[in-house]
């Protein structure tokens, strides 16, 4: 992911997501504001936000100045950022502020996470559809891949042959037609970055038979996907029960980076698919 500047002819708003420098988002702030209004300075700028020194905001986008987070939460609530936005700014000053590597990485991922949460659009019930089959969301992500053919045979090799041509065209027209996907002048977009079925949103049995149809072509065809591109591995843990929603929140937060950190992945040219599973063999009473 890369910050683009935008030019001074060019009025539309700086969509923080995009960015990953809080400097440049500020940069191209200020250029947006002084685009809409002719003579806007560093001086308005910084009392837009109520601070008192009329060029500390020139002296942060020059790099001759740092954002602390009180500062920071301030500018981002002055500029009307909502709630994610808010801690998707934070975190880009928590990494610009870090002082040793443990301290970096630890922001990297927080950033990671934020940006899920920011970007991510969820799956309504009554848009339950694209869960009736296992291989609806993978090929909503194949689109990304840099040499992508939207036709059922590209999809059906793709994934080894898994499910057959005919499926693999019925899955795109439905995702066309349903609008996950679009199609901008034969290249194939997603209409959102990141898809999330949520938490409580469907019913339990829906999303376990939905699992179970994943975990089923999985063991079927573990041998043919090939050993040497495969992660496998399993964790038998004991665990005090009061435990057990901190354990399942740790699981949420480690997707939440894992999609985060895929965002900023360019020129993407093989897919995986990665699960996270949780079973409780529960002490019988």
């Amino acid at each position: 992911m890369e910050a683009v500047a935008l030019s001074k002819s060019q009025t539309q708003y700086p969509e923080i997501a995009r960015y990953t420098c809080y400097r440049a988002f500020l940069r191209d702030f200020f250029e947006y504001r002084k685009s809409m209004r002719s003579g806007f300075s560093y001086r308005q700028f910084a009392n837009l936000v109520g601070l008192k020194s009329p060029n500390y905001l020139q002296l942060v986008i020059q790099e001759k100045r740092n954002l602390t987070e009180t500062t920071g939460r301030r500018l981002a609530e002055a500029l009307k950022l909502n709630a994610k936005e808010v801690n998707y700014f934070e975190a880009l000053i928590r990494l610009q502020n870090s002082e040793n590597e443990e301290a970096r990485v630890k922001a990297q991922k927080n950033i990671h996470a934020c940006l899920r949460k920011l970007l991510a659009q969820f799956v309504q019930e009554d848009s339950s559809e694209i869960l009736n089959k296992w291989y609806h969301m993978l090929i909503r992500e194949m689109v990304l891949l840099n040499d992508f053919e939207p036709s059922g045979e590209y999809i059906s090799k793709r994934m080894n042959g898994i499910i057959n041509t005919d499926e693999a065209e019925r899955s795109l027209k439905f995702l066309l037609n349903s609008g996950y996907l679009k199609n901008s002048g034969g290249v194939y977009e997603q209409s959102e970055p990141v898809l999330d079925t949520g938490v409580d949103i469907f019913n339990h049995d829906f999303m376990q038979a939905f699992h179970a149809q994943t975990l089923k072509v999985w063991s079927q065809n573990i041998e043919q996907l090939g050993y040497k591109n495969q992660e496998l591995g399993l964790l038998n843990i004991p665990i005090p029960k009061s435990k057990l929603p901190e354990l399942q929140e740790r699981m949420r937060q480690f997707q939440d980076e894992i999609i985060g950190w895929s965002q900023s992945q360019k020129d993407c040219d093989e897919l995986v698919q990665l699960g996270t599973y949780l079973m409780h063999f529960e002490k019988q009473k």
